[in-house]
Parts: C-alpha cells; structure tokens; sequence
C-alpha cells in the first residue's frame, strides 16, 4: 500500500516553497500538466519567429503561406515575352555602344590628321619665314621697304632699280597678300636680272603666289616652279619647289607626276623639313586610282 505521508519533514521556506508542497500527489499533477502545456508553447514560438523547424507543424505552414506570395514576382521577372523584351533592349544598347566607339576612333583619326597637317604647316611657314630673312641680309646695302616710302612698284621706271630692291618689295607685297602687284614685282626682277642671285628665289615665290591666289592659277604655277628645277638645279631651293611642284601635279589632277615628285624629295632630302611635309602630304592626301 501506497504511503502518501508527505516525504519533506522540514517546511521549506521562501520561494522553495512554491515547488515543495509536501504532497506527491501534487507533485504529479504539476508535472502532467507541464508535459500538456509543452506542445502549446512550442506552437506560439513558432508562430513568433516563423520557423521553419521540420518539429514544428504550424512553422510548416508558415512557409507553404510565404512561397505562394513570393512565386508571382519570379513569374514576372522570368516570364518569356519580359526576357525576349529585355534581351532586344540589351541588344540596342550594345548596338549604340559600339557605333558611338565607332564615332569616336573617326573623330580621334580625324583630329590626329587635322593635329598633323597643322604641324606641317606650321613647319612651312616657319621655313618661308626663315628664307625670307635670309633673303633680306643677302647682298648688304639698304633697302626701301618698310621704311615709309611704300613698296616700290614694276611699272615702266623701274629700269634703273638694283635687283635687290625689286626682289625685297615684291617679298613684301606677298606678306601683305597683294598678289596681283606681287606677281608683276617678280615678273620684273626676272626680266631685268634673268641671270641675277635673285632669279631663282623670284620663280620659286612666282610659283606660290599664282597657287596661292584666291583664284589660283595652277598652270602658270606650274611652269614657274618647273623653271627653278630646270635652270637653276643647284640651287637651295630646287627641293622646295619640286615639293610644290608635286602638290600643284596633284591639284591639277595628275596623281602619277605628283607621287613621283613627292618620293623624289622623300629619298633625296631624308631627315629634312621639306620631306617630313613631303611624306605627310602624299599620304594624307594623295590618292590615285
């Protein structure tokens, strides 16, 4: 027989008290109440912190609530008819990427020419300046030009005018951009002094005021530039004027002549300005067919 006298003989005190009632049948009761209520709390903290412990059913059913929310927006961003859509606007995108790279290597070309023939002409009139004060110091003695008597003209006095002072007003005249007045100035040095130190430099810048006129004229260039290479061959300024000699053959049209030319004095004056501008030219704008 069961004895169920109470198996504490010493009352506890405090809050001991509230767990050593004295009593096992008490004791029992507490305990098949805690294992009911076991369940119950599991359920509650699953539902607060939603989770997705496989011992909890309710946090199960948590995430069979969960998945049907989420699953319309992957719908959406897979769908078919969106990816085809976006792969077309990726494929446009590309498309414009490469045509402003395109754009961009032709600019870049274009103002690496534009950079160049700058450079060359700069080199050129840098040289035409040079010769022109080269020109001024030859021969000693004074002169009229600049010194507020005005350029002296080639009109029918000029017969007793020394060369040198015919030579200068005309170097003057084509700083000046009078061309008109120039190109009568080296007519006269020529005709007067056709054996003279000024004769050749007088057909060479005969040649470049007739091209260079508003109204160029290629053919009487021509013929000047050619009279320096053929009759004064020695002279220092037989590679510039086959230089412009080529460039004039290539406006007029004759590409075979101007290539020769231009190879000529790229072989003959290597290392020297006027080839740099040579070989610039005939590659920059040369283009026969």
């Amino acid at each position: 027989m069961i004895d169920f006298r109470p198996w504490h003989r010493t009352k506890p005190s405090g809050a001991s008290h509230l767990f050593h009632t004295g009593d096992t049948p008490f004791l029992c009761l507490l305990s098949f109440i805690t294992v009911i209520s076991l369940p119950v709390w599991a359920a509650q903290d699953a539902i607060q912190v939603e989770s997705l412990s496989e011992e909890s059913p309710a946090g199960a059913a948590i995430v069979t609530e969960t998945v049907p929310f989420q699953t319309p927006v992957e719908e959406v961003t897979e769908s078919p008819a969106g990816g085809i859509e976006g792969q077309y606007q990726l494929q446009l995108l590309q498309n414009e990427v490469m045509e402003l790279r395109g754009l961009m290597e032709e600019l870049n070309h274009q103002i690496e020419r534009m950079q160049a023939t700058q450079e060359d002409r700069y080199l050129e009139l840098d040289g035409r300046f040079q010769d022109l004060l080269e020109e001024r110091g030859t021969g000693g003695g004074g002169s009229n030009v600049g010194s507020g008597a005005g350029p002296v003209l080639a009109t029918g006095g000029t017969a007793g005018q020394d060369e040198k002072t015919l030579y200068e007003t005309a170097l003057e005249l084509i700083r000046n951009r009078q061309y008109e007045l120039a190109i009568t100035q080296l007519q006269a040095v020529i005709a007067q002094y056709p054996d003279g130190g000024y004769a050749p430099n007088a057909y060479y810048w005969l040649g470049e005021v007739y091209a260079a006129k508003p109204e160029p004229d290629y053919d009487n260039a021509r013929k000047a530039l050619a009279q320096v290479i053929t009759f004064f061959p020695d002279h220092r300024k037989v590679p510039d004027a086959a230089f412009k000699l080529g460039k004039v053959y290539h406006l007029i049209g004759d590409c075979d002549r101007a290539t020769d030319l231009l190879n000529e004095v790229i072989e003959q004056q290597q290392g020297k300005s006027v080839a740099k501008l040579a070989e610039s030219y005939l590659r920059d704008k040369v283009r026969c067919e």
